[in-house]
């Protein structure tokens, strides 16, 4: 039981970190610890508990999406294609040392980064199909006020992603430690 405990405490504690883009949705958009918590998950837990993030994930999405006043969309299917990736990756760096897992998370958000943004490209009708469109989706978005550009998406995310994989690891290594392994055990 102690050994998953971390992913379920921040599927539950930081599953409400979506509100943080409320606060200021031009500069916090996708400050979330999903990400790290998809990829840390499978590499550390295997996929018998990937259900833990993609609930707290579905949860907060439609709580988020309500709170700003958008209904949920086809879109959703690319974020959840984003995250099937950064779970495959997870599986590439189970059993893999701290460095090597901060190194995967990284990818994990580069690689979320453009495939959501390539598929988002591919299928919205308001990006231009070309090159320059490519550009466009990649770095501004569909350019409209009402969204961020995609750039702070994608650094958000690279940072998010450092800072919740850390806390997750350290979470993790923690509560993995013999030390603490002992203290459990003489509670009991």
């Amino acid at each position: 039981m102690q050994r998953w405990l971390p992913l379920v405490l921040f599927a539950l504690i930081l599953g409400c970190a979506p509100i943080v883009s409320l606060i200021a949705p031009d500069h916090l958009g996708n400050l979330q610890p999903f990400g790290a918590l998809f990829f840390c998950g499978m590499a550390c837990f295997g996929a018998r508990w990937i259900w833990v993030p993609a609930v707290a994930w579905l949860v907060s999405s439609f709580v988020t999406s309500a709170l700003h006043g958008y209904g949920i969309s086809p879109q959703i299917l690319v974020t959840i294609i984003g995250f099937a990736a950064i779970v495959g990756l997870g599986k590439i760096f189970q059993g893999k040392g701290v460095g090597a897992l901060f190194v995967g998370s990284l990818s994990a958000a580069v690689a979320f980064y453009f495939l959501t943004n390539t598929l988002s490209w591919a299928f919205e009708p308001l990006y231009e199909k070309s090159l320059r469109g490519y550009a466009q989706a990649l770095w501004t978005g569909i350019g409209v006020p009402e969204f961020p550009p995609t750039w702070h998406f994608f650094r958000n995310s690279l940072v998010a992603q450092t800072v919740f994989t850390a806390a997750f690891l350290g979470a993790f290594g923690y509560l993995s430690a013999p030390r603490f392994q002992a203290l459990s055990r003489e509670r009991v």
